[in-house]
């Protein structure tokens, strides 16, 4: 019996395959440099070899697997399983990957934006389970995001539902790298945090930020930022609640708009918890309107580091 799934998760630095059983356990683990300067051609013959890798580590047959679910940035054609330039992988524009991984292992394979694929797998194994309508938000580099309801990604016409982070809060606000100004990830994104905190420490030197990141501005992150705030620093502690502030408003818009029962912050706020949680409740309570407001729970994410190779078996795991 065709038993067992094949996840695939690719990022600009790194692949990770993994082979699952039908309820999700993860059998076996193969990661690799993506070496995305050598093109793609490359990276998929290695992807490929990764595959029948994992499979020799399980000790499985291709015949074993009923599917094959790849998880990788877009934008990206989930129907023609079609790889359109992502910003992390220079050189796969209209890359037809689904085609390409198909034609070798004559396996069904699904390939899904990675915040998608990252919705699907917490509303399947992670905070979202037992939930018709979930919201996941990455806030990480960048704030990215999926939707699904009844067990299904919600993709909209053309693939591109889900982008949270380019809803526009302030438009005289600083440029976002979509090219709008004043996005929520322009606000509220990890590089977003840092930006502020280094204009901040221009006026105000004297702060545990700032030594936290060894005296040198430039070196300032989000997790000194977290780390000062935590420590009772009053500059990071205002550059917290700002960020709560922007995130909270963000996220009761999507609770107006998208009506869902949970909605899952992921990466940063999972590392700040109620630091950052508690503050994002308190605005979206305040914003939002209350009949959604009513049916809402606002909490971390639960898959951590795992969330990538969950998201792609989730992918196929009912098939």
């Amino acid at each position: 019996m065709n038993s067992h799934v094949i996840g695939i998760d690719i990022g600009g630095t790194k692949l990770a395959t993994v082979v699952a059983d039908k309820d999700g356990n993860i059998l076996q683990k193969v990661r690799k440099l993506t070496e995305s300067e050598k093109g793609p051609r490359h990276a998929v013959e290695l992807i490929l070899s990764m595959v029948d890798e994992v499979l020799d580590l399980a000790g499985l047959q291709r015949e074993e697997i009923s599917g094959i679910g790849v998880s990788c940035g877009g934008p990206l054609d989930t129907k023609t399983g079609i790889i359109y330039s992502p910003p992390n992988l220079p050189g796969w524009d209209a890359l037809p990957l689904k085609e390409m991984i198909e034609s070798e292992f004559h396996i069904p394979t699904v390939i899904e934006n990675d915040a998608n694929a990252s919705a699907l797998a917490e509303a399947r194994f992670g905070g979202g389970r037992g939930y018709d309508y979930v919201l996941y938000m990455t806030m990480s580099t960048g704030i990215g995001g999926g939707i699904v309801a009844n067990g299904e990604i919600y993709h909209g016409a053309n693939d591109s539902a889900g982008e949270v982070g380019h809803q526009i809060l302030l438009p005289d606000g600083p440029l976002c790298g979509c090219g709008q100004y004043g996005c929520l990830e322009a606000l509220c994104s990890g590089p977003a945090i840092a930006r502020r905190a280094q204009e901040a420490i221009v006026d105000q030197p004297h702060t545990k930020i700032l030594a936290l990141a060894d005296g040198q501005i430039d070196r300032v992150r989000s997790e000194h930022v977290l780390q000062a705030a935590r420590e009772g620093d009053a500059l990071a502690i205002a550059l917290v609640k700002k960020t709560a502030y922007y995130m909270g408003w963000g996220i009761a818009n999507l609770v107006n708009i998208l009506n869902p029962q949970i909605v899952l912050l992921g990466t940063i706020a999972v590392a700040a918890g109620d630091l950052l949680m508690n503050p994002i409740r308190r605005t979206v309570t305040e914003m939002a309107m209350q009949r959604p407001l009513e049916s809402v729970k606002i909490m971390p994410a639960e898959l951590g580091n795992s969330i990538g190779d969950l998201a792609a078996i989730s992918l196929v795991i009912d098939n």
